[in-house]
C-alpha cells in the first residue's frame, strides 16, 4: 500500500493512542506535582532529582499541565479534523497545521530528553514516559502531512477502499471518550487515595521517626504519640494542657497514649492496657493522672468510676497475656530511643520533657506546621477526587452515548442492507 492510500483512520488511531499514553503519563506526574508528592515516583529516585533540578524548580511545575493540555487537544481535535475540510493560510488543518503541532511538541519533548541527559543527569520515567509517545507520534503525523485530500480523492479504488479511507474512526468517537476520560483520571483517583501511612524522612532520606511509632500513624490526620508514665510528675503537668490544646484540633488529631512505669511498678500500665481493650483508656488515664495508684483496690475503684465491666476487667488484669502484651509495649519504646518520660512525637517532631517557662509552645509549633500540611493536602485531595468524579460521570455519560449511537448505526446498516438487497431483487425481476 502506496502512503497516499493509507487509511486515514489508521493514522488518526495511532495518534489517539499514543495521545491516551501520554495523558496517562502526564497524568501520573500532575498527581505527584500537585495532589500527593512521591505517589508515583519515589522520594530521592530519578524523578525527584529533575524535579529538584534548577530546570524543575523553574518549569517543572508547568510540565504536568501542559501535557494534560497538549495531548487532550491532539485527543479531541483528531475527531473534528478528520471531517473538516477547513484551511488556514491556504494550507488544510487535517494534513498541514495539526501534524505540524504534533512535530513541534515532539521537537520539545526530545530537547527535554536532552536536558536530562546532559545537564540534570537524570530521567524522570513519567517525563520520558510522555516524551516517547510524542516523538513516536511524529510518524502517523508525517504520514498525514504527506497525504492531500485531493490525492486520497483521487485515488482509483473500489468503493469498500474508498469507505474504509475515508472512515474517522475505528471506534464511536464517545467511546474513545470514555476512554480519555478513565485514562486521565484513573491515576488522579488512584494516586490521591492514601493507602499506607506516611515515612517521615530527613533531607538526607533517612527515616526519622522509628518505625513502631510510625505504626501508629494514621495517613491525612495530625498525628500524636504520648510516652508517659502516671507517676511521672512532669507527664501529669502536661497532661491537662495537652489534652486542652489538642482539644482545639478535633478530629484532625490521630492520638495514642504509650504506658511506662516507673520503679518496675507495671500494673497501671496493665490496668491502662486492659481499659484501653474497653475503650475506656482515656477516661482510666484522667483518674490515674489526677492520682496515680498501682494498688488493686484503688485501680477497680477507678475502673468502676470509669464504668468499665468489672468482671472482664479482673479477668484481664491477672491474665499474663496482659504482662506479655505490656512487656512487648515497653520493649519496643526502648528500641526507639527513649531518652525520658514524657516524650511527645508529633509526626516528625519529637519533643522530650516538659519545659513550664516554654509552656506549650513547642506542641503548639509542631501541630500548627503538621496542621497547615494536612490542610494543603486535604484540599489538594478533595480537588482531584472532584476532578475524578466529574471525569467518570462523563466517561459514562460518553461511553453510554457511544454504545446506543454504535446499535443504532448498526441497526440502520442493517435496514440499509435490506433495502440494497430488495432493490437489486426488483431490478433482477423487471
Amino acid at each position: 500500500m502506496k502512503i497516499r492510500e493509507i487509511p486515514r483512520v489508521w493514522l488518526f488511531t495511532a495518534i489517539r493512542l499514543l495521545s491516551l499514553s501520554a495523558l496517562f503519563f502526564a497524568s501520573m506526574l500532575a498527581v505527584d506535582y500537585y495532589f500527593v508528592a512521591h505517589t508515583f515516583c519515589e522520594e530521592g529516585a530519578s524523578c525527584a532529582v529533575v524535579a529538584q533540578s534548577d530546570f524543575g524548580q523553574k518549569y517543572g511545575i508547568f510540565l504536568p499541565t501542559l501535557g494534560l493540555l497538549a495531548y487532550s487537544f491532539f485527543f479531541l481535535t483528531s475527531f473534528f479534523f478528520t471531517k473538516t475540510r477547513l484551511r488556514l493560510f491556504k494550507q488544510p488543518l487535517t494534513t498541514f497545521w495539526l501534524p505540524l503541532a504534533i512535530i513541534c511538541c515532539a521537537v520539545g519533548a526530545m530537547l527535554f530528553v536532552v536536558v536530562q541527559a546532559l545537564e540534570i543527569h537524570a530521567f524522570c520515567w513519567l517525563c520520558m514516559g510522555i516524551d516517547t509517545s510524542a516523538m513516536i507520534m511524529v510518524i502517523p503525523a508525517v504520514l498525514l502531512m504527506l497525504q492531500r485530500r485531493k490525492d486520497l480523492e483521487s485515488v482509483e479504488c473500489d468503493a469498500g477502499k474508498a469507505a474504509e479511507i475515508s472512515r474517522v474512526s475505528i471506534l464511536h468517537p464517545a467511546v474513545w471518550c470514555a476512554i480519555y476520560f478513565a485514562v486521565a483520571c484513573g491515576p488522579i483517583a488512584y494516586g490521591t487515595t492514601e493507602k499506607t501511612a506516611p515515612e517521615p524522612k530527613n533531607e538526607a532520606g533517612e527515616i526519622v521517626v522509628p518505625e513502631y511509632i510510625q505504626s501508629f500513624y494514621v495517613p491525612g490526620k495530625i498525628n500524636v504519640v504520648e510516652i508517659s508514665s502516671f507517676e511521672c510528675p512532669h507527664c501529669r503537668q502536661l497532661h491537662p494542657e495537652l489534652t486542652k490544646l489538642l482539644l482545639t484540633y478535633g478530629e484532625r488529631i490521630n492520638f495514642t497514649r504509650l504506658t511506662i512505669p516507673l520503679r518496675g511498678h507495671k500494673e497501671a500500665c496493665v490496668a491502662y492496657y486492659c481499659a484501653e481493650k474497653q475503650k475506656k483508656a482515656s477516661e482510666f488515664a484522667e483518674c490515674q493522672f489526677e492520682q496515680p495508684s498501682t494498688e488493686t483496690g484503688k485501680i477497680l475503684e477507678y475502673a468502676r468510676e470509669c464504668s468499665i465491666n468489672e468482671d472482664a476487667f479482673k479477668a484481664c488484669l491477672v491474665d499474663p497475656a496482659s504482662l506479655a502484651a505490656v512487656d512487648d509495649i515497653l520493649k519496643n519504646i526502648q528500641d526507639t530511643g527513649f531518652e525520658g518520660a514524657p516524650t511527645i512525637w508529633i509526626d516528625q517532631t519529637k519533643i522530650v520533657g516538659y519545659n513550664k517557662k516554654l509552656g506549650m509552645d513547642p506542641y503548639k509549633a509542631a501541630l500548627d506546621k503538621k496542621s497547615a500540611s494536612v490542610n494543603d493536602a486535604t484540599n489538594a485531595t478533595r480537588a482531584a477526587h472532584i476532578v475524578t468524579l466529574i471525569g467518570l460521570i462523563l466517561g459514562v455519560i460518553c461511553l453510554g452515548c457511544g454504545i446506543v449511537a454504535s446499535v443504532r448505526r448498526k441497526g440502520e446498516k442493517e435496514i440499509a442492507g435490506k433495502e440494497s438487497t430488495e432493490d437489486k431483487s426488483e431490478d433482477q425481476t423487471a
